[in-house]
């Protein structure tokens, strides 16, 4: 989240010149790192076309983060530190320094996908989590259910039989570790529980999938500002094909991202809080599905590759693999295939926070362009978010996310600040 702490002026001009040049530095190996890396996937996906289409990856569920936060900032929180959504998104961001959150979503608005079961529809995704930091370890767990209708079903005299409800359900445990003040590493396993009539039958499928992550971010205090640029990449959902019935066997929603924060806040501070806090978030994800369509008995079925064979093909260009907005296949460029990420959070007292996001796919993938805007009410023991799809978006998307969480804290923290305003000290 946003920054906090500090005291003396220095002239804006060279406070903001060697803030950028201090920043530059610290960061230029792990830009380094990483662009070799994302070069070497790159070239490996051109020279093997690739065959992909999001529509066609399983537990699709799980390219949804219903989190305010995460949300808000169109899902370019991959770099963000301690972000409340940072358990789906990358594992090394999760928990807050000597605190424990737990927190639930809950319904805002009407919508074809419901943030919580409270008013139950035909179609709703909950994801209520927990997470806790004591010195260089944290860990946190979450449950994510998505229900898909429940269906009537009768046999073949017309019986009513029991009714079979649909669902798609993620239960999540990760870890992370601080390998240095600057370097945090995470991972987290996940058991996917799926029953969907079209691919499961009646049966509850269990899959299960690995997500990893990296945060790097170092922080630059002069005078009346403080600087914490950070760099982040994740790998979520890394698994097998998922099982299905018939010859279809749906990849996971394996997805790669990558991205840059960076946050600032005032040096000055009222009751232990910075007076005024910014965040910039970029971010780059791509859905690593590849494989080739084929024809059976007649009809067209989507053969995926194994994982590792995703991991590389994933990011070539492809021929007819992908859905765009038209409904159609189209061919899509290692450009194009990449999902764009932008946000931005400015704070009052680390206590009120205003987000706007920007959410983009081409239109030959996917299509889904939408964005965001939230507020955040932060009291310390409970903090409240909530965020709003502004315009027209695909339904999926059309949702309002409201979330309660409590803190608990492990340590005295200058961030409570309520005995502050009862008389008890600045």
């Amino acid at each position: 989240m946003l920054l906090r702490h500090g005291s003396e002026r220095l002239d804006w001009r060279a406070i903001l010149f060697e803030c950028s040049l201090r920043s530059m530095l610290s960061i230029f190996k792990a830009i380094r790192v990483a662009s070799g890396t994302a070069l070497l996937l790159l070239i490996v996906g051109q020279v093997s076309e690739a065959y992909a289409q999001v529509g066609l990856a399983g537990a699709e569920f799980q390219t949804l983060q219903p989190y305010p936060h995460v949300h808000a900032l169109g899902n370019a929180t991959v770099a963000a530190s301690s972000s409340p959504g940072a358990i789906g998104v990358n594992p090394a961001t999760i928990g807050e320094s000597e605190a424990a959150r737990v927190g639930g979503n809950f319904n805002l608005r009407r919508g074809p996908v419901y943030s919580s079961p409270w008013f139950l529809p035909e179609t709703w995704i909950a994801a209520p989590s927990a997470t806790v930091k004591r010195g260089d370890w944290a860990a946190g767990v979450q449950v994510k259910h998505f229900s898909r209708r429940t269906l009537d079903q009768r046999d073949p005299q017309g019986r009513r039989l029991p009714d079979l409800e649909q669902f798609e359900q993620s239960i999540k445990l990760a870890v992370a570790f601080d390998l240095s003040s600057r370097l945090t590493v995470g991972g987290a396993g996940n058991l996917i529980r799926s029953r969907v009539k079209r691919r499961t039958g009646n049966e509850v499928k269990l899959h299960p999938t690995l997500d990893l992550g990296v945060h790097y971010a170092t922080e630059i205090e002069q005078g009346t500002v403080r600087l914490r640029p950070g760099v982040g990449f994740s790998l979520t959902d890394f698994g097998a094909t998922l099982s299905s019935i018939g010859p279809d066997d749906a990849p996971a929603p394996t997805t790669f991202r990558a991205g840059g924060a960076l946050e600032a806040a005032s040096s000055s501070s009222r009751f232990g809080r910075p007076e005024w806090q910014v965040g910039l978030y970029g971010a780059l994800s791509n859905l690593l599905v590849s494989g080739t369509f084929r024809q059976k008995d007649g009809r067209e079925y989507f053969e995926a590759d194994g994982p590792f064979t995703a991991l590389f093909n994933g990011w070539g260009r492809t021929k007819g693999g992908i859905e765009g907005r038209s409904g159609e296949r189209a061919e899509v460029g290692p450009w194009e295939r990449l999902k764009k990420h932008v946000g931005i959070e400015l704070g009052v007292l680390d206590a009120l926070s205003v987000r706007l996001g920007r959410f983009h796919e081409s239109d030959d993938n996917g299509g889904r362009q939408y964005t965001a805007f939230g507020l955040g009410v932060d009291v310390y023991y409970v903090s409240l978010d909530a965020s709003w799809t502004l315009g027209d978006d695909p339904p999926l998307d059309q949702v309002s996310y409201g979330r309660l969480t409590v803190r608990i804290p492990l340590s005295d923290s200058p961030r409570n600040f309520w005995p502050a305003l009862l008389g008890g000290g600045d």
